[in-house]
């Protein structure tokens, strides 16, 4: 999961909103690192992330499945704005997570 919001971000970097929305192949490829995302976090399971409470897991995940199913036409203005004002949050937690893992 790290990794995906990592590149999300890396994508994003340097971008306008504006140039974001009208570069496709970009938004697609911010598509399905949003899908990959997602179902990352559903295979985390329950109990895993409810020791992880400050990742917001339902949205994650429910945001996967609208771009995976296709619902709505995709607002990429709204992906953007996601990648700009709560990915750096989240990647904060998730290196909180992985540091408190125990090695293998």
């Amino acid at each position: 999961m790290l990794q995906f919001v990592r590149e999300l971000r890396q994508l994003a970097t340097g971008q306008t909103a504006t140039e974001f929305a009208s570069n496709r192949i970009l938004c697609l490829a911010v598509e399905k690192l949003f899908i990959n995302l997602g179902e990352a976090a559903f295979r985390v399971g329950e109990v895993r992330a409810g020791a992880m409470p400050d990742i917001p897991w339902r949205r994650i995940i429910g945001l996967r499945n609208l771009l995976a199913h296709g619902y709505e036409q995709v607002a990429h203005e709204v992906l953007f704005k996601t990648i700009a004002e709560d990915l750096p949050a989240l990647e904060s937690a998730l290196v909180r997570w992985v540091d408190r893992l125990e090695p293998i």
